[in-house]
């Protein structure tokens, strides 16, 4: 929560505006000389990915190129579907982003900037009476900035697209009315959950549904589940841009466990899908080159490729 209130606070967000604009359509740009993209690879993963390095202080592509491989393995390993020897390499790469981040926390410790990074090394939390220690910061470093930051917002740009071409009224409805992108947004972040579930440890004992969960029990809370509840959600399984409730989704948590990347995630992709319906005269699949997998993963939902066509005006 204190991070977030420092480095995420509606007018920091606000102030990367021109920044994300700007690269939205440079992407875009790059796409549209080619005519095709695999839009995972081409534009879902660089947006978010340089947003987040620039708002931390990595800006250097070939740092960001290694960092995304970090998150990467990661998260693959908290997918909990890797062998031992894919596990054993996961590990080993997150020790080589442990040492490549150690000496900026070091040097951000003796003098700090205006990066978030910074903004997390030198806070001292209130409740300890200190600053985080290193193996904190590996932590905050990893997963809170560059997992939180950017793969909740891959993901959905993902679905997104792929929606926009499957659902052809949807596609029409946002060209007529812009006013329903971010409707559209949350309802791909709530049919199409980037984290689909999280494990949490029960605090006291609860009885749910005649089940009794005694407290300490590890739990997987399974946010794609909720997302598509009959009692919440009137017909689940269709994407509906009129859902009066659409945003009570809980695809970025709740409560204390409230993803801080999720006002910043909002915006990235309202600005995304945004460009794409002024600049695409039309989207569709490349024949034969998709077969719409997701990468395996028992934490994460996300596509492990997308080919599309754009036929892209100049902006």
């Amino acid at each position: 929560m204190l991070f977030r209130s420092h480095a995420f606070a509606p007018a920091r967000i606000n102030e990367l505006r021109p920044f994300m604009e700007d690269l939205v359509h440079r992407l875009l740009d790059d796409i549209a000389a080619q005519g095709q993209c695999e839009w995972i690879e081409d534009f879902a993963v660089p947006f978010p990915l340089t947003v987040i390095g620039h708002i931390v202080g990595v800006e250097d592509q070939a740092d960001l190129r290694r960092i995304k491989k970090w998150t990467f393995e990661w998260i693959t390993r908290r997918g909990l579907m890797q062998t031992d020897e894919e596990v054993v390499e996961s590990t080993l790469q997150e020790l080589e982003a442990q040492r490549f981040f150690q000496p900026v926390i070091d040097r951000l410790r003796e003098q700090g900037d205006d990066t978030l990074l910074s903004t997390i090394v030198r806070t001292e939390i209130p409740e300890w009476g200190r600053t985080l220690d290193d193996s904190e910061l590996a932590t905050a470093t990893l997963q809170e900035m560059f997992v939180a930051g950017f793969e909740t917002t891959t993901s959905p740009l993902g679905h997104g697209m792929k929606i926009l071409i499957e659902e052809p009224e949807v596609l029409e409805r946002l060209r007529a009315d812009r006013s329903l992108v971010p409707a559209f947004a949350e309802e791909v972040l709530r049919i199409e959950s980037p984290v689909q579930g999280l494990f949490r440890r029960c605090a006291e004992d609860v009885e749910l549904h005649g089940v009794h969960i005694p407290a300490g029990s590890m739990i997987n809370v399974r946010y794609g589940a909720a997302n598509r509840d009959g009692a919440e959600f009137e017909c689940p399984a269709e994407f509906r841009l009129d859902r009066p409730n659409g945003r009570r989704h809980v695809a970025f948590g709740s409560g204390t466990h409230l993803c801080m990347g999720a006002p910043l995630a909002r915006l990235e992709l309202n600005l995304a899908f945004e460009a794409i319906l002024d600049r695409a005269e039309k989207l569709w699949f490349i024949e034969g080159a998709n077969n719409f997998t997701h990468r395996p993963n028992f934490v994460v939902r996300g596509l492990s490729e997308l080919h599309v066509g754009l036929d892209l005006k100049s902006r």
